[in-house]
């Protein structure tokens, strides 16, 4: 699943500094060119679950002591690497048509899409900061949206035909193919400081 491409892509194995620079606030124009209203990078997790979102649905993470009934319940499955006092994993749901809730997409420059949110204690004292924001979306917005980045942020550092990557001092922004699903692909944008803090090598999350 995209999960293990992640794990591929992003594994770290050192620490940050513990300081945390109001420059992580200053580069956010990826993610306001893929949808409007998203999260900040280095927002905090109580300030993220007051952002709007459509009738029925719900910003649910992995760690909620109140997580709804799911259709799948795999969906939100802590991962035995994960700690969770220090990582969270949060999605979008709302009431399916089953058997419980299910992922709920959000309108984007991609199309609909599925939206992942990461985030990791910085600081300690239960302080968790967005980490990472990621889109799932149909393949046929991969051009539009490849376009746009491409405009915004320069031609990119690295990558292909299934693979772009731009980064500076402090983001990463990320698009590939899923290769068990040619007919989606994901967008994600990291702060390069706060993902530091993900400093197992067995770090794992599920990504869909």
């Amino acid at each position: 699943m995209p999960a293990r491409i992640w794990l591929a892509l992003m594994l770290v194995f050192s620490l940050a500094s513990p300081l945390w620079s109001t420059g992580a606030l200053a580069d956010q124009r990826a993610l306001s060119a893929l949808a409007p209203g998203l999260p900040n990078l280095g927002t905090r997790l109580d300030d993220v679950r007051t952002m709007a979102l459509s009738e029925g649905q719900r910003l649910v993470c992995d760690t909620d002591e109140d997580v709804p009934k799911l259709a799948d319940p795999l969906l939100l499955k802590r991962q035995n690497s994960r700690d969770s006092t220090r990582v969270k994993l949060c999605t979008i749901l709302a009431p399916g048509s089953g058997a419980g809730w299910e992922l709920s997409s959000i309108p984007s420059l991609a199309g609909p899409a599925r939206m992942w949110l990461l985030f990791v204690e910085q600081g300690g004292g239960g302080r968790h900061r967005l980490a990472r924001v990621s889109l799932w979306a149909h393949r046929d917005g991969w051009d539009r949206v490849a376009a746009a980045l491409t405009e915004l942020l320069g031609r990119p550092d690295a990558g292909g035909d299934s693979l772009l990557i731009w980064e500076d001092e402090q983001h990463e922004t990320l698009m590939f193919l899923d290769p068990k699903s040619l007919d989606e692909f994901a967008v994600a944008v990291a702060d390069l400081r706060l993902r530091k803090l993900l400093k197992s090598p067995g770090f794992s999350t599920r990504s869909d």
